[in-house]
Formats: structure tokens, sequence, C-alpha cells
């Protein structure tokens, strides 16, 4: 909604979160799916939470 009032944000700070979130659960993922259950599904909150980041920062 921002570009359409004219107004412009800076979200590369957000946009870098993001893809770094997305990475660090990607890696979790893979590293922790066999072992624990728990840090696997923390992997997937943080791509989760990485991609909205990502996605809504303009």
């Amino acid at each position: 909604m921002a570009r359409y009032c004219g107004y412009k944000r800076s979200g590369g700070g957000l946009k870098l979160a993001g893809i770094l979130l997305m990475l660090i659960g990607a890696l979790m993922f893979l590293i922790f799916v066999p072992r624990w259950v728990w840090t696997s599904a923390l992997g997937v909150v943080f791509i989760s939470v990485g991609f909205l980041l990502w996605r809504f920062s303009d």
C-alpha cells in the first residue's frame, strides 16, 4: 500500500534478514531432521518467518 500512496519504505534490511532466516532454517532442517524433531520444526518456522519478512518488505 505504501507505493500507491507515494510513500516509499526502505525494506533492504528486512529482505536481508528474511533471506538469512530462510538459509538458517534450511540448514537446520537438513542437518537435524534425522535427529530431533523439535529442531527441524524450528527450522521450518525460521523458513516461514524468513519468507514472510522477505515477501512483505518493500
